[in-house]
């Protein structure tokens, strides 16, 4: 079987541009006429389900594979199916059996997923789908999480649904939106506790990640010392706790009278070790800040209701008075990040970040 010639065209497969020069086996197991395997693909493990000629299957099997190659941490079985795919796309595999959703991860790293992490302390928080379940596997002395069982909460992707409002306003979705937000912000600081540093930790933190971003897209070099500048001129201190990472509009779900906030595995660029370390709160305000200024600009019919929207959403999340340089140097990190992304894989879409970039340092 070949692999290396039909992983590369998988959505979960993040290194693209880099030519294959190693497929390792690590673990195998038969299921059916198919091999359900843990392969090193160059130096990342990735969780596949591949047929005779190398090309992944799993979302077809799920009934066979079920806890995967890992053992089954929950006080009810594996949920038995018949299941169904979804059909947003992802960085992993989602199906859902009834009123249960089963998320395969496809890349692995050595800990346990911020996704059943994070879930399974705040149980109760309104703005989340319950974890019921996960299974891992030990390598070489590491846990890595392979599957994990949600509560299935049916609604509406939050990009779809923002782009799909046909009224003059975004503001009541907004506001919901920054209540959830903060919902969730409070269940976690709760559970983890939170952590103060000094804001020139927070600027050297941030320094050091577009020092990162100049490294690979070079163009970014002319913005660097103005936002050096305003990176340095923080001040005081910061509370830290554990957040969301990576939120923006695709990472919530539109139900019947609220938002749910999905997929809390943050940035898939950054280390597992880096995704887990506390962060200010303001990091997933500024993300989601970002999300709305991109459904603004995105197909040039929602620009009217943009600003109304920030407004409404930082009303409905509460007062950030006192957090607005922080806020705004959140907000022009991302923007950099957003122009390093689409330079590299969109560069028609470049301008909408670099527009946000020009008017954080303005």
């Amino acid at each position: 079987m070949s692999i290396a010639e039909h992983i590369v065209k998988e959505r979960f497969y993040g290194a693209k541009s880099h030519t294959i020069t190693e497929v390792d086996i690590v673990v195998e197991k038969q299921v059916g006429e198919n091999t359900l395997l843990i392969a090193r693909v160059n130096d990342a493990l990735y969780q596949l389900l591949v047929n005779e000629d190398g090309r992944d299957v799993l979302p077809d099997h799920v009934h066979d594979v079920g806890e995967s190659l890992g053992t089954w941490n929950s006080p009810a079985p594996f949920p038995p199916g018949p299941y169904r795919k979804l059909n947003s796309e992802q960085s992993n595999t989602s199906l859902v059996a009834g009123d249960v959703m089963v998320k395969y991860f496809r890349k692995l790293e050595p800990g346990l997923n911020p996704d059943v992490e994070l879930l399974s302390r705040i149980p109760d928080c309104p703005n989340v789908a319950p974890v019921l379940g996960y299974s891992a596997v030990d390598l070489d002395g590491d846990d890595y999480t392979l599957v994990m069982a949600q509560r299935f909460m049916p609604g509406k992707d939050g990009w779809v649904h923002a782009l799909s409002t046909t009224s003059s306003s975004f503001a009541d979705d907004a506001r919901l939106l920054g209540s959830a937000t903060a919902t969730v912000h409070t269940a976690l600081a709760e559970a983890f506790g939170t952590t103060v540093v000094p804001a020139s930790t927070v600027a050297d933190g941030l320094i050091t990640r577009l020092d990162g971003l100049i490294a690979t897209v070079p163009e970014l070099v002319q913005f660097r010392q103005a936002a050096v500048d305003i990176y340095q001129g923080l001040e005081g201190e910061m509370e830290l706790q554990r957040i969301h990472g990576d939120l923006h509009l695709g990472q919530t779900l539109r139900t019947d009278d609220r938002y749910i906030l999905i997929d809390f595995e943050g940035e898939p660029a950054r280390p597992l070790a880096d995704r887990k370390l506390p962060d200010s709160p303001l990091r997933d305000v500024a993300g989601m800040i970002r999300s709305i200024d991109y459904a603004a600009h995105f197909d040039g019919v929602h620009q009217r209701w943009g600003a109304e929207a920030t407004a409404a959403f930082l009303e409905g999340y509460g007062a950030t008075d006192g957090n607005q340089d922080l806020l705004n140097a959140y907000i022009l990190d991302k923007a950099l990040y957003e122009v390093a992304y689409e330079i590299n894989n969109r560069p028609d879409w470049a301008h909408i970040p670099i527009g946000a970039v020009r008017r954080a340092l303005a």
